[in-house]
């Protein structure tokens, strides 16, 4: 048989000599790349099963500074800095240390499990199922219109259980676990697809994001500094001894040491970079409707604003400002605005950034159309090779392709998103959401949640919180009528449960963890199952904590916002007015959408086409939301500093005070771990160090 004739029968034949020379490089990288050690896993764990245990207990009784919260979790932070600062100089001088893909491991199997026990999912998750069987009354009517739709396999079948979770249990009874194993196995079952959706996303967008567009990721810049050794003998790494960094951190440590000091002693002056109200200048019409205005000095949003483009900066407080003049011109004319449910934004500019964000969800799968064509051809090629998180194309295109350190294998990623679509929408269907329904309103979500991954990968946002979210666009486009009382209980549920409130978002720190370990050289395909790991053991040990939590103390002592406000504030009237009042299909939001969605199209245009268009399409799509309502005044600092150094001192000054922001971050979360630790130690309840 001849070549020719041989090369017509196996197409392959010959690819791996054509490509020998990238095959081998990429073989090389592949042996230097460091899997998860064993030490790793048991002190990741452990700090897992920690935050899983604490968190709540922050949370619920102590009611001061939120750790969990937003992709860069306080809690998370403190143990990587007592991991670095404390116990690795031990182990370092008896020659045991931990390397810095070790630590990493231990802080992204943290990163991804801080969040859960707060908003990410059981801070919300046993409020919703108990309590609107608690808060049901005559008054409320929440027993005729809400409990009639809700399965009854979706919370515990005894009135006593759910009582005893809000009033605290009487002395020396058991906790009723038993009455809880049913519903929570039952929510479980929608909460892992959910979860696997996430994984899959991330893998799928991995490469896009971090190899090929290179995004910044600011968010990772200081663990990756705080984890890097000039050498093996180093007690502590190089950033520790930076005296740039140690000028840029005293500050913020001050001012928030006073500030502590404050709370334990009123004597000692406060400083004031919480908030400050500007309301007072803005209180009659038509001023009054730029309403909430305040300023807030977190130092840590200085630190990333240093770390961004320019342009981007400018672009997110220049559209806070945009959003805020269209709010003022409208109050001019005398038009009647509300906000949106939970949140003080207008409806209008709401339904402009819905629009944006989803041109922008469709643009972004776009943009990367070739890497996923390109992977779905590695996924299902029948010749392959995978070997310790290496795939290695065969015969796909004359230019090699080589897909290197994938977290999972790309077909379980692409079959992964299949299923976990298909168990999500079965589940709803099932609960009575409805198949359609439920698959729609996840297909969107997950779209806004995959931009909201973006923005925080890189635009460094801390959080993502949009106003309007997919429940939202299906009452604007088919009105509350096109649904049944079923679907729109379900619906609601799911929409108050993974939408409403973001700040402890899953996605954006499985993605980060990804980054981390390519910056570090850590095999992903060894990381992944400890981050699984990570998210299981939090799931099920904050889900204890939690109901331990509740009927010892009493959800009605313990801090409204979890036990109360969602779920009797927020679902539970925005339900029971969809059903009895119901919400009519908006032809003016989805008009408004539209011209959200144009004005995208035209800022992506011309920031594609133009170097010296100023403007960033990421600052429209945070807009006036919450984050920037928070955050406009420290990041537009920011801007201004690092303009100034950039047009006058040059990239040399600019490298130079890196650190030094990266310190100011490390100050303010530093103080935040350390004042709440002393809160806990001294039992003082309502210490807010800063929140979000």
């Amino acid at each position: 048989m001849n070549m020719k004739k041989a090369k017509m029968l196996n197409p392959y034949l010959g690819v791996r000599a054509k490509r020998s020379d990238m095959a081998e490089e990429e073989a090389t990288a592949k042996e230097r790349m460091e899997n998860m050690t064993v030490r790793s896993w048991l002190i990741g764990l452990m700090c897992v099963l920690l935050l899983g245990i604490g968190i709540p207990y922050c949370d619920l009784v102590m009611k001061g500074t939120w750790v969990g919260l937003t992709s860069f979790p306080i809690a998370s932070f403190s143990l990587l800095f007592a991991l670095t600062v404390f116990l690795n100089p031990l182990l370092r001088s008896f020659g045991k240390g931990l390397s810095q893909h070790e630590l990493i491991a231990i802080f992204a199997m943290a990163l991804v499990s801080a969040g859960i026990p707060s908003f990410g999912l059981t801070g919300l998750l046993i409020p919703y199922i108990a309590g609107p069987f608690y808060f049901a009354s005559p008054e409320n009517r929440f027993d005729e219109l809400i409990l009639p739709n809700l399965p009854r396999w979706l919370a515990p079948e005894s009135k006593e259980a759910i009582k005893f979770l809000y009033e605290g249990l009487p002395q020396n009874a058991p906790i009723p676990l038993a009455q809880w194993i049913k519903p929570l196995l039952c929510w479980m079952a929608l909460i892992a697809p959910v979860y696997l959706v996430f994984f899959c996303l991330a893998t799928l967008m991995r490469k896009q994001w971090v190899e090929n567009e290179k995004l910044v990721f600011p968010l990772v810049h200081l663990p990756a500094q705080m984890t890097a050794y000039a050498n093996q003998r180093s007690i502590l790494p190089s950033f520790f001894y930076n005296r740039v960094m140690w000028a840029f951190f005293i500050p913020p440590f001050l001012i928030h040491a006073f500030n502590g000091l404050h709370f334990y002693f009123p004597q000692v002056p406060y400083i004031n970079v919480h908030r400050i109200s500007l309301d007072i200048y803005f209180s009659s019409p038509p001023w009054n409707a730029l309403q909430p205005f305040w300023v807030r000095i977190p130092f840590s949003i200085i630190g990333l604003s240093y770390l961004l483009p320019t342009e981007l900066t400018f672009s997110l407080f220049f559209f806070y400002f945009f959003f805020l003049a269209q709010q003022l011109l409208a109050a001019s004319f005398g038009i009647q605005m509300r906000n949106v449910q939970a949140y003080p934004v207008k409806s209008f500019v709401a339904h402009q950034m819905i629009g944006g964000i989803l041109l922008f969800g469709i643009y972004m799968l776009w943009n990367a159309r070739e890497h996923l064509k390109e992977s779905l051809k590695i996924a299902f090629s029948r010749r392959n090779e995978r070997s310790r998180g290496t795939v290695l194309e065969k015969g796909l295109s004359d230019k090699v392709k080589l897909t290197v350190n994938e977290p999972m294998p790309l077909s379980v990623a692409y079959s992964g998103l299949l299923v976990g679509m298909l168990t999500i929408s079965l589940w709803g269907w099932l609960a009575g959401g409805g198949f359609i329904a439920t698959f729609t309103l996840f297909l969107l979500y997950f779209i806004v949640h995959l931009v909201a991954v973006r923005l925080v990968c890189e635009g460094g946002m801390l959080y993502v919180q949009h106003p309007f979210r997919p429940w939202n666009i299906m009452l604007a486009a088919f009105g509350s009528q096109s649904f049944s009382p079923k679907q729109i209980t379900i619906l609601t549920l799911f929409d108050h449960l993974f939408m409403l409130d973001n700040r402890s978002p899953l996605m954006p720190c499985i993605m980060q963890s990804f980054k981390l370990g390519n910056m570090c050289n850590l095999n992903l395909r060894s990381l992944t199952p400890a981050l699984i790991a990570s998210v299981c053991v939090s799931v099920v040990s904050s889900l204890i904590s939690y109901l331990w939590l509740m009927y010892r103390y009493g959800g009605m002592t313990l801090h409204p916002w979890f036990t109360t406000y969602y779920t009797r504030n927020l679902y539970c009237t925005w339900t029971a007015h969809l059903l009895s009042v119901g919400e009519a299909p908006s032809m003016s939001a989805l008009l408004t959408m539209a011209v959200g969605a144009l004005t995208m199209s035209l800022i992506l245009l011309m920031h594609r086409s133009f170097m010296w268009f100023p403007l960033h399409p990421i600052g429209y799509l945070m807009g006036a939301s919450w984050p920037m309502i928070n955050f406009w005044f420290p990041i537009m600092v920011g801007w201004i500093i690092k303009t100034v150094v950039m047009r006058f001192f040059g990239a040399k000054l600019y490298r130079q005070l890196l650190p030094g922001f990266l310190g100011l971050i490390m100050a303010e979360f530093f103080s935040a771990g350390l004042w709440s630790v002393i809160d806990l130690i001294c039992a003082k309840r309502g210490h807010e160090i800063f929140s979000f």
